[in-house]
């Protein structure tokens, strides 16, 4: 698992294995409730993504809000060999985790290192086991939330770290980028 704490410092390797990640066809799905605060990010990410990344390309982008299942078979059907799952996460890193904390890892090895590890956990396994069946590599680049309570305000902590997320995807999404060597 990959972590890149709030802040300008380090992250190399989250950065490194997002690119890997990337070089290869990617479909990204955005999962997020827009009326539960931060817990909206993945979707946030997802519908700019939509709209900022070619639409001819190796990555693709599916908005699925709060129903991944609903997304699930059409995603397991279609080119991509790797699922990148964006999320607001709690409990994973730590329960001292700073809001806005990035967190990047195959979706089993942050489901074992943290309990409570994703806003939409029941979902999210079983999503992510039916990918995995298909063949997919399944991703979860988790963005530790602040407030989950209802409303729909975004925390500024949280909404930078989702810039800099779309950043990383959108240079990605322009520039292809071979697989790294050693991983």
């Amino acid at each position: 698992m990959s972590t890149l704490p709030r802040g300008p410092a380090a992250g190399n390797d989250l950065v490194s294995r997002l690119r890997q990640i990337l070089a290869q066809p990617t479909c990204i799905v955005g999962v997020g409730n827009p009326w539960r605060k931060d817990d909206a990010v993945g979707a946030l990410i997802a519908e700019r993504l939509q709209d900022e990344l070619p639409a001819s390309g190796q990555l693709g982008v599916v908005n699925a809000e709060d129903v991944i299942e609903n997304h699930v078979f059409t995603i397991a059907d279609g080119p991509a060999q790797n699922v990148l799952i964006i999320d607001a996460v709690r409990g994973a890193g730590g329960d001292h985790a700073q809001p806005g904390t990035l967190l990047l890892g195959p979706i089993e090895d942050l489901e074992d290192a943290a309990g409570g590890w994703s806003t939409h956990k029941l979902a999210l396994s079983t999503a992510a086991a039916v990918l995995k069946h298909h063949g997919k590599s399944v991703w979860l680049l988790g963005i530790v939330a602040g407030d989950t309570d209802y409303g729909n305000e975004v925390g500024r902590e949280i909404l930078d770290s989702a810039e800099a997320v779309i950043d990383m995807i959108r240079t990605q999404g322009r520039t292809p980028v071979p697989a790294l060597h050693g991983e």
